[in-house]
């Protein structure tokens, strides 16, 4: 039996309206459809990050790539490259607030393969805990294509206003927006690592700016 005319009628809306239903979840997750004007306040708090603490002292900032700008579409943005005092050391930290989808999807396990360099063993976690908070970021290690021992360790994790997670799927956290924190440092063989020395000093300041 061919189905009738008005058969076919509902199957093409019912098609219809779960495209158009997919469209409007996937433009929701990544904020397609936020103003600007409702998160600019909090966006501006990132450029009261100090420039000094403890140890730390910054010697360089830069604005957000403009190809990661079209991809992650942020608020506002920081990259920062700040310097031990006492070591040398110098880590990068990026701290992003912005739409959830596009801020959730990317990670550094991605961006550091595509420049020469893959992880040296699975990501775990690793927690950070201040006075008013309680973190808990990812960290891996990478090393370079062809050497045996890693050389790069980076930390990052999510926050929708509080504590930062390691997250496995942020993007589908019941929030509009997300911070997201991205520190990287050398490997120097010390029992703390640069990074982990950095965020003990850097999130109290932070979490300040984000709650």
């Amino acid at each position: 039996m061919r189905p009738s005319f008005q058969s076919r009628q509902t199957v093409i809306a019912v098609l219809l309206s779960l495209t158009l239903l997919s469209g409007v979840v996937h433009g929701y997750l990544d904020g397609r459809w936020v103003s600007m004007d409702e998160r600019q306040g909090q966006a501006d708090l990132l450029s009261e990050i100090p420039t000094e603490f403890g140890d730390w002292k910054l010697t360089t900032e830069k604005p957000l790539a403009e190809n990661a700008q079209r991809q992650l579409r942020c608020y506002g943005s920081t990259t920062r490259v700040y310097q031990n005092l006492n070591t040398g050391d110098s880590v990068t930290v990026a701290v992003l607030f912005g739409p959830r989808g596009p801020i959730a999807v990317h990670t550094p396990d991605v961006c550091y393969v595509s420049q020469g360099t893959k992880p040296a063993a699975p990501r775990s976690v690793r927690s950070f805990n201040t006075d008013a908070g309680q973190h808990r970021l990812w960290t891996i290690d990478f090393k370079q294509n062809g050497e045996t021992n890693p050389s790069l360790n980076v930390l990052y994790g999510w926050s929708s206003g509080g504590d930062f997670e390691a997250a496995d799927n942020p993007r589908f956290w019941l929030t509009d927006d997300l911070f997201k924190i991205q520190v990287a440092g050398p490997i120097t063989g010390t029992a703390v690592k640069p990074t982990e020395a950095f965020l003990k000093a850097f999130l109290p300041h932070l979490e300040k700016l984000i709650q």
